[in-house]
């Protein structure tokens, strides 16, 4: 099995498709699978040292979007380089330029397209007032996504969701975790010295520092919160991203903001905080939230979007109501309880211990092969 990926955002940049790509490759590469990936250029020695078999284009940074970068790739190079690969299945993960030039390109070799859905654009026009984009975004999205012999959700939320809106051929394709890099024992009393939490309470966020992310939200719940416990707690933001000049600009003292963090730092974040905040409703997974379980933080969400999967309210998680500053700040006020926290800790990490990455990418190497297997049955059908 040959197979080439399309995709507008990969590494160096951090998102939740990177990191799922990131460990789709370590799966291929370990199981001798061929593979290759057409992904952006970001200017970044990183590109330039690449441990994955990539092929990259330039781009523009979109002004709503500056870490991301739109590219367009030549057709006739796209073309070349996939008729010298000859892939078995094509899987587009991204709507858009290079996703766009996959799809042109596997529709003229007539090779079999597996889709992923990522991104919940329609939820993100509202944090930009471009709600009137709405209708001609759907219409686009449900046209693109047709021509997929089978088109991959993360959850059954965003399922739902696109079913709603017409998309046909839909299955799941979930979310795993890598238990080696995100477990408890990364827990240090020097990380949490370090971060300002001595004595405190550290409520902590990961992922973009972003509008769309419910931050304005948690922000209104900071502020009800320290009416009363100020002293008592520490909220740290782990991420990058145009909202946050504007959040440390306020300098609230409780709030303390790292910037992005990878690998054994990250982890040392995780598991050295006392409870997961994930205010966002706009996820189709949010792997953050089962990162935070894994390292054994019990953690509040809404109950909106891709966590509703797998987050259960007081068994692993504590879910209150989508862009409810006053539902979030009770929920912040129950996890001072470490009785509660202890509870949902045990919960969080049995959930994290059931979802590993191979059982999750066994399944989606089935529907590469079904695609190739149907792809196989026209050409025969047409050739008899």
């Amino acid at each position: 099995m040959r197979i080439a990926f399309f995709t507008d955002t990969f590494s160096p940049q951090i998102n939740g498709v990177t990191n799922t790509l990131h460990y789709l490759n370590k799966y291929l590469t370990k199981n001798r699978i061929e593979h290759i990936f057409f992904a952006p250029d970001y200017d970044r020695e990183e590109c330039g040292q690449s441990k994955y078999p990539v092929v990259r284009f330039k781009g523009i940074a979109p002004p709503i979007y500056p870490e991301c970068r739109l590219a367009y790739p030549p057709l006739h190079k796209v073309l070349k380089t996939l008729d010298a690969f000859r892939p078995d299945a094509v899987h587009i993960a991204t709507e858009f330029g290079i996703g766009f030039c996959g799809l042109r390109a596997a529709r003229e070799l007539g090779l079999p397209i597996v889709m992923s859905y990522h991104t919940n654009y329609d939820r993100y026009l509202d944090f930009y007032n471009l709600n009137y984009l709405s209708k001609a975004l759907w219409t686009y999205l449900k046209w693109f996504h047709s021509f997929a012999g089978v088109n991959l959700c993360p959850s059954e939320n965003t399922l739902t969701e696109l079913e709603k809106h017409g998309f046909e051929r839909l299955d799941i394709w979930s979310r795993g975790i890598d238990l080696d890099r995100f477990n408890p024992d990364y827990c240090s009393d020097r990380v949490r010295n370090e971060l300002g939490g001595r004595g405190k309470t550290i409520f902590l966020y990961v992922g973009r520092i972003a509008m769309e992310k419910g931050l304005d939200t948690l922000l209104e719940s900071i502020r009800i919160i320290n009416e009363k416990h100020k002293d008592k707690v520490l909220f740290v933001f782990t991420g990058d991203g145009p909202y946050l000049d504007e959040l440390s600009s306020l300098k609230i003292s409780n709030m303390v903001f790292t910037g992005a963090k990878q690998g054994k730092e990250l982890a040392g974040i995780y598991a050295s905080s006392d409870v997961f905040v994930f205010p966002s409703g706009t996820e189709t997974f949010g792997n953050v939230m089962l990162e935070a379980m894994a390292c054994g933080l019990p953690g509040i969400c809404v109950n909106s979007g891709g966590v509703t999967d797998y987050a259960v309210h007081s068994e692993n998680a504590f879910v209150c109501n989508y862009r409810d500053a006053a539902s979030l700040a009770d929920a912040i006020a129950e996890m001072l309880d470490p009785r509660l926290r202890g509870k949902i800790r045990r919960g969080a990490i049995k959930t994290a211990e059931q979802r590993s990455w191979d059982f999750i990418f066994d399944g989606l190497m089935a529907h590469y092969e079904a695609a190739a297997r149907k792809t196989l049955r026209k050409v025969r059908n047409i050739a008899g």
